[in-house]
């Protein structure tokens, strides 16, 4: 009787704290979880330099998040409780099935938020995303110099320094060009 209380308050506290964890998070309170371990040092700051660091502290696997640990405190109590009370286990069998299931609950519950992290996108346009894109210039190229095109790169209007691929060529402004590399600067050429 003490096992199936014990687990039915590991059900009843763990299920209310991740039904209020995740309406919390859906209203848009409490994005951050506290109780990740691994938590990314200096106060989350990503070194922007590394390509791979904007997408790491979010997109980790936290086995030891709050939500976690809510879904395996609720799911080991709920499927202990349910076996004490069916009684076919009895109290080790029904502890190690709680187990299975609470750790099972933990890891798909991590798995489903770094799913969802892969989906978040930041938006912005690097010049390498302009390379194969039309434009047109937008401050004149002189022979030799450096000026500016304005191009469409994934769905965004972005104006970037270019020069001509011939140097030289001159490229008034409002001449069609077409972006054929990314260095420190575009480079474009005549379409």
């Amino acid at each position: 009787m003490f096992l199936e209380n014990l687990f039915l308050g590991f059900a009843t506290v763990g299920g209310v704290l991740f039904v209020l964890r995740t309406a919390m998070l859906f209203l848009g309170w409490g994005g951050g979880d506290p109780a990740d371990l691994g938590e990314v040092p200096d106060g989350g700051a990503v070194d922007v330099s590394d390509p791979d660091a904007a997408h790491s502290s979010g997109g980790d696997f936290r086995l030891f998040s709050l939500h976690g640990m809510t879904s395996f405190a609720f799911l080991f109590g709920l499927t202990g409780w349910l076996a004490m009370r069916d009684g076919s286990l009895g109290p080790g069998l029904s502890t190690l099935a709680a187990l299975a299931v609470g750790f099972a609950a933990m890891f798909a519950t991590a798995w489903i938020f770094r799913m969802t992290s892969r989906l978040q996108s930041d938006g912005t346009v690097s010049m390498a995303d302009a390379v194969g894109a039309s434009g047109v210039i937008y401050l004149g190229i002189r022979p030799g110099a450096t000026g500016q095109v304005s191009v469409v790169a994934r769905g965004q209007s972005k104006i970037f320094d270019a020069r001509a691929k011939d140097p030289s060529e001159e490229l008034p402004t409002g001449t069609p060009v077409t972006v054929v590399a990314a260095e420190e600067i575009l480079v474009v050429q005549k379409r």
